[in-house]
């Protein structure tokens, strides 16, 4: 009995470190439709017109070095948001933005 005792404490403390961790709002159905129907496609349409823009753009900015901050804002971005993240979840996905200091 006495060696059950810490494991099953270990077992419980476990437990409800890993409930608190994981928990998260769930996406409403309402949202869930919405970002179907209206935010992935528009998404889609956002990377697609980034990409073509990037490469329209890319001699510009590779003369004036911000060729990466370009290809992040235009492609990286919308992709982001289009193909990584779950259904309904709306986060901030630009959280990593870097401010350029002159």
């Amino acid at each position: 009995m006495k060696q059950t005792r810490p494991l099953s404490i270990l077992f419980l403390i476990c437990l409800l470190w890993t409930q608190t961790l994981s928990a998260r709002e769930v996406p409403s159905g309402g949202e869930m439709l919405i970002d179907l129907i209206i935010a992935r496609p528009m998404g889609l349409a956002g990377t697609v017109l980034g990409t073509a823009a990037f490469i329209v753009a890319s001699p510009f900015t590779l003369m004036s070095g911000t060729f990466l901050q370009s290809g992040r804002r235009l492609v990286i971005y919308p992709a982001k948001f289009t193909f990584t993240r779950g259904l309904g979840d709306f986060p901030g996905y630009m959280e990593d933005y870097q401010i350029v200091e002159e």
